[in-house]
């Protein structure tokens, strides 16, 4: 589905990517970690084309994705930021319907397909009732759901999520991890950053650890999470716990 290879991103002469090459494999939630500044959000706006590697490829479904199109390519890979906070006033439904531009020619408007569509989405992410609100009037919670559902409108196969459960309540959290696994079981393929170790441990089938733009590990999440790695990368250590047949990781200094 994805294939990074050798990646080189720099802004300003600062070097943020250097050298990842990893493979994300189809109709999994892969999980990105590492400290801050350690190249995650890069990694994802390199990934969708928001900036471009100055070395290196990046291969979606074997084809390099400077070769598609960007109106293709928006069709195919869609990012929800960390930061989507928009401070004007513009309706969740059209929020939404934005998800549906890649899917439209030049002057032409929304069809009745699309609105079909639109409609689903809001379905999916539980906002419907809020599709008349303005999206600055929203919780933080409410409005992370509405640029979800505007993700979900692109019908995209490669969804990818910056610390899309940052600063949001419990309940919020929930919604959204509920959705990646649906986005699973739909057969698409999610990348998501995370600052939450448990969380990332709980939720994703794959682990890449980042560190100082370097791939530092990718693998499974119980071979992720070793005391090693947390403390290389991390600078503290971890010790694993059970509960109820559940495993959580502890960390201290």
């Amino acid at each position: 589905m994805l294939d990074v290879d050798s990646i080189h991103f720099s802004i300003d002469g600062k070097k943020i990517l250097d050298g990842i090459s990893v493979r994300f494999g189809p109709c999994k939630i892969h999980g990105i970690i590492g400290p801050n500044g350690s190249g995650k959000s890069t990694l994802l706006k390199n990934i969708c084309r928001i900036w471009e590697p100055q070395s290196g490829s990046i291969v979606i479904n074997g084809k390099d994705y400077l070769g598609i199109p960007r109106k293709e390519l928006s069709a195919l890979v869609t990012l929800v930021p960390q930061n989507s906070t928009i401070g004007f006033p513009i309706s969740v439904y059209d929020i939404v319907a934005m998800g549906r531009h890649p899917h439209l020619g030049r002057f032409e408007g929304v069809r009745n397909k699309d609105r079909e569509i639109i409609e689903r989405a809001l379905q999916q992410t539980n906002i419907s009732a809020l599709k008349d609100r303005n999206i600055n009037e929203l919780s933080g919670g409410e409005g992370q759901l509405a640029i979800i559902a505007r993700a979900i409108a692109t019908e995209a196969s490669l969804i990818l999520l910056d610390e899309p459960t940052s600063e949001l309540d419990v309940k919020h959290t929930l919604e959204i991890v509920n959705l990646l696994y649906e986005f699973r079981e739909q057969g698409k393929t999610i990348l998501v950053t995370i600052h939450d170790l448990n969380l990332a441990r709980k939720l994703c089938d794959t682990i890449s650890i980042l560190s100082q733009g370097k791939l530092y590990f990718s693998g499974t999440p119980e071979d992720a999470f070793s005391e090693e790695n947390i403390r290389q990368v991390f600078q503290v250590n971890v010790r694993e716990y059970r509960h109820n047949g559940t495993t959580f990781l502890d960390f201290y200094n």
